[in-house]
């Protein structure tokens, strides 16, 4: 698959992890997953303003960018890239059509069947 994409119509999901004052201070947190649709919108939501806002709403102590997933779909064929603090990784799926598959499986058992049955 080659699909090229520029400008305004990347899309993905922004996951930020929302901290809260308790006292485990790093378990007790919330992942809050946002869509874009845009490059203006991504840049937009990692503004410190927009940060600010996000904790405010959410009445949270502290917020951090967890990961940024890119996504694209051809046909059948969806492709994802994950970019994580220190790492990134990537995923392609795709729907396989099955259709006469079983019509195959059969005839190449009967034909195992055919042999065997001439061997025995």
């Amino acid at each position: 698959m080659e699909l090229t994409r520029h400008g305004n119509s990347v899309e993905g999901i922004l996951t930020f992890e929302l901290y809260f004052e308790s006292f485990d201070y790093k378990e007790d947190t919330l992942p809050e997953h946002l869509k874009f649709t845009s490059t203006k919108e991504l840049f937009n939501m990692m503004q410190p303003d927009f940060i600010e806002e996000l904790k405010r709403e959410n009445d949270a102590e502290q917020v951090e960018l967890a990961s940024i997933t890119f996504s694209t779909k051809e046909n059948d064929t969806e492709a994802f890239i994950t970019m994580f603090e220190n790492f990134g990784s990537y995923r392609i799926a795709t729907n396989l059509d099955t259709n006469g598959l079983e019509n195959e499986y059969k005839a190449a058992l009967k034909s195992i069947k055919e042999i065997v049955d001439k061997k025995l």
